[in-house]
């Protein structure tokens, strides 16, 4: 959940700062590689011991956490990767990427609650409250700073 959130909440915050595609992009990709990057590094440190066998599987965790990171941070940039091919992605991008990462967040709120046995209303309700909050909290702030940049 970590990829869509942080990544959803920067492109919402460069939105918010009515930056342009190109700064979006950039902003969204770097803090996509950057997030999954650490997050491997962060799974695999705290997975690492002396054994070798240990340090194979803390590899492994550590490739899988980067992959599932960059797969779902992929989702918010996916209507700024396609504008030029969709030409309704040129008028709608935030909201069809609002659109993205709502189904996303469901299928993973959809996903944790099969896992875990709790309700699925509560997950899928709970995992999209999160999520958009946070993208809020970031368009707002964002907002705010590209009022004092001059860019709103």
């Amino acid at each position: 959940m970590d990829g869509i959130v942080t990544t959803f909440a920067v492109v919402a915050g460069a939105v918010g700062g009515n930056l342009g595609i190109k700064p979006i992009l950039i902003l969204g990709f770097s803090n996509l590689l950057a997030d999954g990057f650490s997050m491997a590094v962060g799974d695999y440190l705290s997975s690492t011991t002396e054994e070798s066998a240990v340090k194979a599987k803390a590899v492994k965790n550590a490739g899988a956490t980067f992959m599932s990171f960059i797969t779902f941070g992929l989702i918010p940039l996916l209507s700024y990767l396609l504008i030029n091919v969709f030409s309704l992605f040129k008028i709608h991008t935030f909201l069809i990427a609002c659109v993205l990462v709502s189904l996303a967040l469901a299928l993973l709120g959809l996903v944790k609650a099969i896992i875990t046995g709790s309700s699925k209303k509560k997950e899928i309700f709970r995992t999209l409250l999160i999520g958009l909050i946070a993208a809020l909290f970031a368009y707002y702030v964002g907002e705010g700073l590209g009022k004092l940049a001059g860019t709103r």
